[in-house]
């Protein structure tokens, strides 16, 4: 069988390429060929240890003809364009998060994606194709969980200062020119979607607050709070920080129904779900998380739909509406008021 050949576009997003980079070794389906970063001094053993051509030169990995399917882990200010290229030359692409700094960007990677007749898919979903999250939507589409009426979802961490593995310095995660914002959407685009995913409804309402709390002198928040309304009446809390030491990491997500709760706080109970089921009158229950291999890659579950195997779980259009309720979270802490989508 022939293999989708695959470039990877920058190590900026550093764990998501070298994730990649990791996924494509002996993928039965995919071939890695080219990767490009920057910074070869700390990248190119790895690349060449891979198996694939190293380049500094970004653009020249989406202008190879050679190439099925671009990922780009570049920093956001590059990738509207990268993948645009990309796209309208026919390479199917899985994209860094956020894909795009405004909405402006955003419907030009979807006119670009849609000229090229292609495969788009964001980091951003990756958690559509995971057991965790096959197990939340089951409950939820079956009726165990009732009515979801409300949702509670937080990742406390670190000040991104990681170049590279183990190397530290100023990195494009605070850079206000590369990024839109800084410790509250690093990781609630991620939220915004998996609700997007399970609920089935669209973002309605933001409001919420960013502040600095430790980190006084960057240039982006460390902390940020969002209350966001859906349109079937689910009302969520994300929080996401970058204001605690690697010793207090700390995650955590819950889902409330009329007829069940259930929680999974990784952090303090791996592999574990607390589970409630109101009717039973049971109390709290203890039961096994799905396993993070039990679910599919998104990159896997690209290429079946390359293949005409599935239909996609995500595409250009969730990229957009998970941006656009992003981005009004920030309009509605900058303005103090509640913006409505």
């Amino acid at each position: 069988m022939t293999k989708f050949r695959v470039g990877i576009v920058g190590l900026d997003h550093w764990y998501a390429g070298l994730g990649a980079m990791r996924e494509l070794k002996d993928h039965p389906r995919a071939e890695l060929v080219t990767v490009a970063h920057w910074d070869m001094d700390h990248a190119r053993e790895t690349i060449v240890a891979a198996g694939a051509e190293p380049t500094t030169d970004y653009a020249s990995v989406v202008a190879r003809d050679d190439l099925d399917v671009i990922i780009t882990a570049c920093p956001t200010a590059d990738n509207a364009a990268l993948v645009c290229q990309a796209a309208r030359s026919g390479k199917h692409v899985l994209s860094v998060k956020p894909y795009a700094l405004n909405l402006t960007e955003g419907h030009v990677v979807s006119s670009a994606v849609k000229a090229g007749g292609v495969h788009f898919m964001s980091f951003d979903s990756l958690y559509r194709t995971s057991a965790a999250t096959q197990l939340y939507k089951k409950w939820i589409d079956e009726g165990w969980l009732g009515q979801p009426i409300s949702a509670y979802a937080m990742m406390r961490s670190v000040l991104p200062t990681q170049i590279w593995p183990e190397v530290h310095g100023r990195t494009w995660w605070l850079d206000p020119t590369k990024m839109f914002g800084g410790g509250w959407v690093d990781h609630a685009i991620y939220q915004i979607d998996h609700l997007r995913y399970l609920l089935g409804s669209e973002v309605v309402r933001v409001s919420g607050e960013v502040s600095n709390l430790k980190h006084k002198s960057e240039p982006l928040e460390d902390f940020g709070a969002a209350n966001i309304t859906f349109g079937n009446g689910v009302v969520a809390t994300i929080e996401v920080t970058w204001a605690i030491e690697p010793s207090g990491f700390m995650q955590a997500f819950h889902l409330v129904g009329t007829k069940a709760q259930v929680i999974s706080e990784p952090t303090l109970a791996p592999g574990k779900l607390q589970t409630v089921d109101f009717a039973a009158n049971t109390g709290w229950q203890t039961i096994d998380a799905p396993g993070r291999g039990e679910g599919q890659p998104l990159f896997d579950h690209l290429l079946d739909c390359i293949e005409g195997k599935a239909e996609p779980v995500a595409g250009p259009y969730d990229s957009f509406k998970n941006l656009q309720a992003c981005l009004a979270f920030y309009e509605a802490a900058r303005t103090h008021t509640v913006v409505q989508l």
